[in-house]
């Protein structure tokens, strides 16, 4: 990814040298409320899979009381400094120490329990990814988006020789020897494709888990239809080219 992805800064369940199994990735703005109860279910998951992990939530300019829920429930606190979720998620990347590293939203839409899931499938793939659209998934969503993300998908899919039916999910576990070497120019939410296209291209294995998506718990989506739909185009355009240069 970048140089940053191989900093070392110390986990809340990981203090001085001792690496823990898993790293939780949560980008959050504004989710104070959602995260007061995201963050213990976390903790209750990872004390049932009895291993160590860190939960990093990467904060882009909150105004609520993030911080102090974060310090409150021992997860750890860093600072988004390049815009967009993607800016936001490549922080908390290089900031993860682990293997194995989760990624999931604040919002509790991505309930912790499926972290198991994950972690039983670990060693079959590179990436795992929480799927609204294969076989045993479903997605808890307006008709609207629902059209549109599945537009998304489908043409992503179908342009870039995928055999994969949900790109967009954010909610993934990933090996950390995969991600750690590459270099992502997306900034918004199209950085998720581009996570794909570049392990896959890199010989990485990717698979997808059903998965039950459900609506957000409190506050507002942060997600922007034009300038997520221009992001994705772009992104979309330097995809073939690298999809297809080989």
């Amino acid at each position: 990814m970048t140089d940053s992805l191989t900093q070392s800064t110390a986990g809340p369940r990981a203090s001085g040298s001792l690496i823990p199994d898993l790293s939780v990735v949560i980008p959050a703005l504004n989710e104070a409320a959602n995260l007061k109860l995201l963050l213990p279910l976390i903790q209750q998951v990872v004390t049932e899979l009895s291993i160590s992990a860190e939960i990093v939530v990467v904060d882009g300019g909150s105004v609520d009381e993030t911080s102090s829920i974060v310090a409150q429930l021992n997860a750890r606190l860093i600072q988004q400094t390049e815009r967009g979720y993607g800016g936001a998620l490549l922080a908390g990347l290089a900031a993860a120490r682990a293997s194995y590293v989760a990624t999931m939203d604040a919002d509790l839409s991505h309930p912790p329990i499926f972290l198991k899931d994950f972690w039983r499938e670990r060693v079959n793939s590179d990436v795992l990814i929480a799927s609204r659209y294969i076989a045993g998934g479903r997605a808890d969503m307006s008709l609207s988006r629902r059209i549109l993300s599945t537009i998304l998908n489908r043409t992503y899919a179908i342009l870039l020789g995928l055999k994969l039916r949900d790109l967009s999910s954010g909610f993934r576990m990933y090996q950390r020897k995969q991600i750690e070497k590459l270099e992502l120019r997306g900034r918004d939410f199209d950085v998720l494709e581009e996570i794909l296209v570049k392990i896959h291209v890199n010989g990485g294995r990717i698979r997808e888990v059903p998965f039950h998506y459900q609506v957000r718990q409190s506050g507002e989506s942060h997600a922007r239809l034009l300038k997520f739909g221009w992001a994705y185009t772009k992104t979309l355009w330097r995809m073939c080219r690298l999809r297809y240069s080989k």
